[in-house]
């Protein structure tokens, strides 16, 4: 069976308006947190109003020279997430005994909870001021999650 050509492409009628987000949601890869992460998103009223990427080490990932690809590939996703989505906040959702940390920073990342809050807090920080100048405009929310998924706010 053929179908008959066209000699102009049919325009493509959305019946419903484009689906908007609240956040962007960035958390690391690790297979132990990835339902804690929506579980607590959900707790906070965001189940299905949020876009997401994971990435190992969360801000730790894309603040690292190591895995510039990485970074590439958030930035990438923050602008569509914003033409996209409309997305007004980036949520940053780093964690407790973070692999790529200790790949990434150093073997004693998470040696004691003091220093380990301290190299998240730092790279988060950063990553918060960066969303602040490369896309003006939308809010920047910084968490921690321990491994039993409760979760505290870092930073500003």
């Amino acid at each position: 069976m053929t179908l008959p050509m066209t000699k102009e492409p049919r325009a493509i009628r959305l019946t419903t308006p484009p689906q908007q987000a609240e956040a962007l949601v960035l958390s690391c890869m690790d297979h132990r947190l990835i339902r804690a992460v929506a579980d607590y998103l959900g707790a906070r009223g965001l189940a299905g109003r949020y876009d997401q990427i994971s990435l190992a080490g969360g801000a730790i990932g894309i603040m690292s020279d190591q895995a510039a690809p990485w970074a590439e590939t958030f930035w990438a996703h923050v602008k569509l997430a914003r033409e996209l989505h409309g997305i007004s906040k980036v949520i940053v959702i780093d964690h407790q005994d973070c692999g790529a940390c200790k790949a990434f920073v150093g073997a004693d990342c998470a040696a004691d909870r003091e220093h380990e809050l301290v190299v998240h807090m730092e790279k988060m920080e950063a990553l918060a001021d960066e969303i602040r100048t490369r896309e003006p405009g939308l809010d920047v929310e910084l968490l921690f999650m321990d491994l039993d998924g409760s979760v505290a706010p870092l930073g500003t």
